[in-house]
């Protein structure tokens, strides 16, 4: 099988495929800061570089000559470098003078393949110092890693669940067993974020509402915990729920009294301006 047949359906005339070499020092400077910082490099470019492409599919090289997919962007048109300095980190570095003559492209990142961004690995074949080639230059897919799936838990540092995932776990569509033993045996104060207007609310739970399992499994039933500003905000509009988000600030032993986790609770809230400025009332 190669890329174009995951691509049926698209002029690949209008298709160019860039790969970026994790061996290049200006390539590992950047993919190593993130994405923000990866995207300014791979937009700096020559004139006339993508020439009459309308889009590009990105790859990473990071052995032999395969290619991770990066994800494909659109070309929304380009300008000269010294026009664009607002739209690049100012911080951004290359181990080299950008030359005057450079261009920056407008590129806009599109959900072809999304789903399977860091897991499709092509073949890029025998001329790998050609870094930029037409979208219908055969590449043999080599395999498709496996997802890995966000629902796995990891650790109380790294949990963030949005509401469906969430209400997976506890109505059981997914395996929530360890979610359950993990949850269930600790206290905490946790952060809810409306991720549609990036308001917060910080809460909290003790060994007596049955951990963060016990609390957390009220909001998937309930939608808003009994918690009146979210009760006030789904009164507003009914779908918020569906933007919710959910992850763990500080976790205690489950025997931990309650009003020591309560005063951790104020604590993040003036931290946060969650009062003034977020969902929580007092």
């Amino acid at each position: 099988m190669t890329i174009q047949h995951l691509l049926h359906g698209m002029d690949l005339q209008k298709v160019k495929f860039v790969r970026h070499n994790i061996s290049h020092e200006n390539v590992a400077l950047n993919y190593e800061k993130g994405e923000r910082y990866f995207q300014t490099y791979q937009a700096l470019q020559q004139p006339r570089r993508f020439g009459t492409a309308e889009y590009i599919l990105s790859f990473l090289g990071t052995e032999g000559t395969n290619g991770v997919y990066l994800g494909c962007y659109r070309i929304l048109g380009c300008v000269p470098y010294q026009q664009a300095k607002d739209r690049i980190p100012a911080d951004y570095r290359q181990t080299e003078a950008i030359p005057d003559n450079t261009v920056y492209y407008e590129l806009e990142k599109t959900d072809l393949l999304s789903d399977l961004i860091q897991r499709l690995v092509i073949d890029w074949g025998k001329s790998a110092r050609s870094w930029c080639q037409n979208g219908t230059t055969e590449k043999e897919v080599l395999y498709i890693r496996p997802a890995v799936s966000s629902l796995v838990f990891q650790s109380y540092e790294q949990v963030v669940l949005s509401f469906s995932e969430l209400r997976s776990i506890v109505e059981g569509a997914q395996d929530g067993s360890e979610w359950k033993t993990r949850l269930s045996s600790v206290a905490g104060v946790y952060l809810i974020v409306d991720t549609g207007t990036g308001k917060q609310y910080v809460g909290s739970a003790s060994g007596e509402d049955g951990g963060i399992w016990g609390r957390w499994s009220t909001y998937a039933k309930t939608l808003h915990g009994g918690n009146k500003g979210l009760i006030e905000l789904l009164a507003r509009d009914p779908a918020a729920y569906l933007r919710f988000q959910y992850s763990i600030l500080e976790v205690f032993p489950i025997k931990r009294q309650r009003h020591e986790i309560l005063a951790y609770e104020q604590l993040y809230k003036k931290k946060l301006c969650t009062i003034p400025f977020g969902l929580n009332h007092n």
